[in-house]
């Protein structure tokens, strides 16, 4: 197993997997190779997107990924890393892989000078829950959090004038 923060220019090795993560989500979405290479290039790895990928790769198989970013401010002159997407693919899960990414993130997260780690998951998979709770992780339930999309987000847009 090897953990390696991606360059640009890798974006077209990450499309399979990025892939089966929009298909677990969404497995009503049809995406083509094309168009996810053009996203992955054009928006994750654009130079103003401050998102860092890190890959796992297992037998020369991209097995995990993660996409992460460094907000300011945060608590005593330091940053917050946010992890925005962190996928295993299916046919290693619960092989450990996520633990050592977690601990790869949370090394990186220190490097970087940020005194907290962290991300949503979604409250209603148990298994990612149980394995969030092994890593040490508390749920925060002082703040909430809000979306605004759709139409909502366009009558919000025409009104910033």
């Amino acid at each position: 197993m090897n953990i390696t923060i991606c360059t640009p220019y890798e974006y077209d090795d990450l499309v399979d997997i990025f892939i089966e993560m929009e298909t677990y989500y969404n497995q009503k979405l049809c995406l083509s190779r094309n168009d996810m290479a053009a996203y992955l290039r054009d928006k994750v790895f654009a130079a103003d997107s401050n998102t860092e990928v890190h890959k796992v790769v297992c037998n020369g198989v991209i097995a995990a990924f993660a996409c992460v970013s460094v907000m300011y401010p945060a608590p005593r002159f330091s940053g917050q890393m946010f992890i925005k997407e962190l996928f295993v693919s299916a046919s290693y899960r619960r092989a450990g892989i996520g633990r050592k990414l977690m601990g790869f993130i949370a090394s990186r997260a220190q490097e970087r000078g940020c005194f907290q780690l962290d991300w949503l998951s979604v409250a209603a998979d148990p298994l990612a829950q149980k394995f969030y709770e092994s890593l040490g992780a508390q749920v925060i339930k002082s703040v909430n959090y809000h979306r605004v999309f759709g139409q909502k987000i366009n009558e919000l847009a025409r009104n910033a004038g």
